[in-house]
């Protein structure tokens, strides 16, 4: 008697999981979503774009520190030869001000750079995974957890790199 109804309760139990995956099974596609994630800084630093605007920047950045030490030695000059506190802190406040501007033309102009070749390697990003059949691609930061096997990172940077001249 305890093993019938055992196996009675079992079979109510099967039967009510089924009926709940059956239900939530029509809320969304027949089929399970194609998943994978990528490592997108990886993705990133693989771009010539991405390498050719770092270069571009230590340059920029160069050349902007070498204005500043310009206006520092002009400074100490100044300090050297004796000159009124009122003209120092004008050059100091000269030097502030200037440095401020150069750290904000850096910003603003590779800010909007970086935000196109990020605007590129996402649509490169959902052209693979359209081409391949994946649903939804993750970024590894935000994965906790997930298989090598679904880690398409690698395969993204050779799929990029035919479109690099």
């Amino acid at each position: 008697m305890k093993r019938s109804l055992r196996f009675i309760l079992i079979v109510i139990m099967v039967s009510a999981v089924g009926a709940i995956v059956v239900s939530e099974g029509g809320a969304g596609p027949s089929e399970p979503a194609k998943i994978a994630f990528a490592n997108m800084q990886k993705v990133l630093e693989a771009t010539k774009d991405w390498v050719t605007l770092n270069i571009d920047y230590q340059k920029d950045t160069k050349f902007y520190q070498g204005q500043l030490d310009t206006l520092s030695q002009e400074y100490q000059d100044l300090a050297n030869s004796g000159a009124s506190q009122d003209a120092l802190l004008q050059k100091q406040q000269e030097i502030l001000t200037k440095k401020s501007q150069y750290e904000q033309t850096l910003e603003t102009t590779y800010n909007a750079k970086l935000q196109v070749i990020m605007e590129q390697v996402n649509k490169r990003i959902k052209d693979y995974a359209t081409f391949v059949g994946i649903d939804m691609v993750l970024s590894s930061e935000v994965v906790v957890y997930g298989s090598s096997a679904y880690d398409i990172t690698d395969a993204i940077i050779e799929y990029m790199k035919g479109f690099q001249n």
